[in-house]
């Protein structure tokens, strides 16, 4: 039998930080009856009820308690029957324990208006495992509650703020038992009957002989502890729970030559205004080209899922530009990570396209060689589907559509960066040629042919040769297998090679990824001049 101490020496020794830490058991059941349990509960207890509740050490509420019902009470000596959505008035579950008498697996239930007031959406680990999630401003997802088999745990923070909100307290409810094979006088113990009380809490322990076969001690712990609201809640409407706060931005320098900044919390009327535009290294996109499926870069805009969205102005080569009242509409946090990466205006300039657009007001194409290439390839591809009912470059399947996300001009000479997009711009182009649709009623004399291979003979057959377009796409697919597929060696005649052809000496990745966006944005135009523009098939079928 158990070797611990019929007082609950071990267990209370800990009670001080009972709901103070990071996560709070709501709810706990043993296992299975043994001679050492303890049994956790809880219940929501408005606050002008709980100097009532304090008052004796007995559970307010059942394990499963809580549930509607009729409560008959006595006015006058007469019977008077109401309904109640809980069982008492003013306490309320916060963990429903279903049984269905044995006919259905029993299963545990957290409060709906405490999971609707987070908006938490409910993710199973395994058959008996499950967590509750919450999503906030910025995107980021945060496990709130925790039920196993026999646990609930809820995060203190949320708990804090829920109960604040609604003006309760949180009782948590504990019952240990204890038995020993020992009498009182063998273990020197004397009979105890004492109740125990303090500001939050109050409990009973007793201590008996029992003489049930071997079991000869018991020692029973009784009681309950409250919790309060966070004190420093604040009421809000709408959605966000969080203060204000808002990033200051550079907007110029001083006449010393030392920066000066400006908040983004502006409207238009003010000075610096809504307006102002504030620089950025493009840098500060890499955040979001790495998690392309939360983040989303688009030609004048940012977006995070359907959380935020950022107008920005990003076809300039060296730099991102953001009026200053728009990185207000960031979560705080996002404007701390864009303050990091934020530039004097110098004598930096505004591309022609974001001119036209936000100054002059015109429709007019991207202009930075990502955007434009994204923007040129799907009008391309839904030309050439109109045309022939089939696309030339087979769509990215569901697993492969990050890389079209992710795609973009590395924002770093990191080798890394490079590699990735290399990797991506040959899985959208080479790996993706239709070779099914290029062969059909056509033959290659090749063993093993690729799909270039293909390709070309496809071209061959449409009486037009690109022999620069087969030589970049071939040294492009070289690039890929040599340089990100398999380790790097100078030794390899084939790297060499390619390397040479992308000049590797005299361009940096990041010019050397632009020169393969350009090179395949003039593929696409050429093709495009070739099959698809009417006025070229006119000529050459005459």
């Amino acid at each position: 039998m158990s070797n611990k101490d019929l007082k609950f020496t071990d267990w209370l020794k800990d009670f001080d930080s009972l709901g103070k830490t990071e996560w709070v058991t709501v709810f706990y059941l043993s296992a299975s009856r043994c001679n050492d349990q303890i049994t956790y509960f809880s219940a929501l207890i408005a606050n002008n009820k709980v100097a009532e509740v304090l008052e004796n050490y007995q559970w307010d509420l059942g394990l499963d308690g809580g549930r509607p019902g009729f409560v008959t009470h006595y006015v006058k000596e007469d019977p008077v029957t109401e309904y109640y959505r809980f069982s008492d008035k003013g306490i309320e579950p916060l963990v429903y324990w279903r049984t269905f008498s044995g006919k259905k697996d029993s299963y545990y239930e957290i409060s709906e208006e405490f999971r609707l007031y987070f908006n938490l959406f409910e993710k199973h680990i395994d058959s008996v495992k499950k967590v509750f999630i919450y999503t906030n401003n910025d995107g980021d997802e945060d496990e709130v509650v925790q039920i196993d088999k026999n646990q609930i745990l809820i995060k203190l923070k949320y708990l804090k703020e829920f109960l604040a909100a609604k003006q309760a307290h949180l009782a948590i409810y504990f019952e240990g038992m204890r038995f020993l094979d020992k009498t009182l006088a063998e273990l020197d113990q004397p009979e105890v009957d004492n109740i125990k009380k303090g500001d939050n809490y109050t409990y009973s322990l007793y201590i008996r002989n029992l003489d049930r076969g071997d079991t000869k001690t018991q020692g029973w712990l009784l009681g309950k502890k409250l919790i309060a609201g966070t004190k420093d809640f604040k009421t809000t409407i709408w959605e966000t729970k969080e203060d204000d706060k808002f990033e200051e931005f550079i907007i110029g320098v001083d006449e010393d030559g030392k920066e000066t900044f400006c908040s983004c919390n502006v409207d238009y009327q003010a000075s610096p205004g809504f307006l102002t535009p504030i620089f950025f290294k493009r840098e500060v996109l890499k955040k979001y080209y790495d998690s392309p499926d939360k983040y989303s870069v688009e030609d004048g805009r940012v977006k995070c899922d359907s959380f935020w969205g950022l107008r920005v102005l990003n076809n300039h080569s060296d730099h991102i530009i953001v009026w200053l009242g728009d990185l207000k509409s960031l979560p705080y946090k996002e404007q701390h990570h864009w303050g990091a990466f934020n530039l004097t205006p110098s004598a930096r300039k505004i591309s022609h396209a974001d001119f036209a657009r936000n100054i002059n007001g015109e429709f007019t194409d991207p202009e930075h060689p990502e955007l434009y290439f994204k923007y040129k390839f799907e009008s391309f591809q839904k030309t050439w589907l109109k045309k022939y009912g089939w696309y030339l470059f087979k769509p990215l399947s569901k697993e492969d559509t990050h890389h079209m996300k992710s795609l973009h001009i590395p924002t770093t000479c990191e080798q890394k960066e490079f590699d990735d997009q290399v990797s991506s711009i040959t899985k959208i182009i080479v790996d993706s040629l239709n070779e099914k649709k290029l062969m059909d009623k056509l033959t290659i004399n090749k063993k093993d042919p690729k799909g270039i291979d293909k390709f070309e003979v496809f071209l061959d057959s449409q009486n037009t040769r690109f022999l620069g377009m087969i030589e970049f796409l071939r040294n492009l697919q070289t690039l890929r297998s040599t340089s990100v597929a398999h380790r790097k060696s100078d030794r390899n005649k084939k790297y060499k090679k390619v390397k040479d052809y992308f000049d590797f000496t005299n361009k940096d990745f990041i010019q050397i990824f632009e020169d393969i966006l350009i090179k395949v944005v003039w593929m696409l135009n050429s093709l495009e001049k070739h099959f698809l523009d009417k006025s070229t098939q006119r000529r050459n079928n005459g």
